[in-house]
């Protein structure tokens, strides 16, 4: 196996509570300022949650008390700097919270 020379590094968490995930969408963290190459969703409320990146449009939906995870390094992509993450509900939350996690290059 190579080594390009690059280290692995963590993003900020993005983190919302579930009081604060509303019927509209809410902004989850700050906007990518580089391009991240893993990327990991936890819905650990127990609601069933949207998420979008254009804050309009339900792009993926987690149900509740669940997450996803996504390796793009491994087909060469990357989620774009500059993305931003928004959520809301489908159901209504009573507890929990929601979080972002994100690795780059």
């Amino acid at each position: 196996m190579s080594n390009s020379g690059s280290s692995n590094k963590f993003d900020a968490i993005r983190e919302i509570a579930f009081g604060s995930i509303g019927a509209t969408y809410a902004v989850l963290g700050g906007v990518l300022t580089r391009d991240a190459f893993r990327v990991w969703l936890t819905n650990n409320t127990n609601a069933d949650i949207y998420l979008s990146t254009d804050g309009v449009t339900d792009m993926m939906k987690l149900p509740a008390t669940s997450g996803r995870a996504y390796d793009h390094k491994t087909n060469d992509l990357f989620t774009k700097t500059g993305t931003q993450f928004y959520i809301r509900y489908a159901t209504v939350p009573t507890a929990g919270w929601f979080g972002c996690e994100v690795e780059y290059t």
